[in-house]
């Protein structure tokens, strides 16, 4: 009777054992397997926080002038109008006037959109304006050599010219400009 009796209770501790501590030894055993991975994600969330300081402390020790200047060389939209303003302000200053202002959107061309090569840098956008001055030799140059030091880029693609009275010194300059922002 004692023998069957060790027997018994040994098999209900087994039992015990298979049906109380197994599932919850499994159970333990997927949360330490999730703790790990939770701790792998921590561990990644701080290096991005310590990167993203870091990245912060540089961006802030920038000085912000050099920041602004960056913004007028390649702004973040075509800003179109303050450009003809600045170009009328630059002819103004040779006795020069903006006239026939003329903006070409390469979005609305589908024959620039084809072309080779016009994919190119799909972070740019650019804007081609076309306009027409009239004045001198001079003040056309120098109006040329200023928009050269502008800290916008600008590119001077075509000027033509004519003379309106060959006996007068002043001309009329058809000038396709392009410049370039970020989308």
């Amino acid at each position: 009777m004692r023998l069957i009796l060790s027997i018994l209770m040994l098999l209900a501790s087994i039992a015990g054992f298979a049906v109380f501590i197994v599932p919850h030894y499994n159970t333990i055993s997927t949360l330490r397997a999730q703790e790990a991975d939770y701790q792998t994600v921590l561990t990644n969330a701080r290096k991005l926080k310590e990167q993203r300081n870091a990245l912060v402390k540089k961006y802030n020790s920038f000085d912000q002038n050099k920041l602004g200047q960056l913004a007028t060389m390649l702004p973040t939209n075509p800003e179109n109008m303050k450009l003809i303003l600045s170009l009328q302000s630059v002819a103004s200053q040779y006795g020069m006037v903006l006239q026939n202002v003329k903006i070409e959107d390469p979005t609305s061309d589908p024959a620039a959109q084809n072309k080779p090569g016009s994919q190119g840098n799909s972070e740019l956008g650019t804007l081609t304006i076309n306009f027409s001055v009239a004045g001198s030799y001079a003040s056309f140059t120098n109006f040329v050599r200023t928009i050269e030091k502008s800290l916008r880029v600008i590119e001077i693609q075509k000027v033509s010219f004519s003379a309106s009275d060959p006996k007068s010194q002043n001309y009329q300059y058809s000038v396709a400009v392009k410049t370039y922002w970020l989308k």
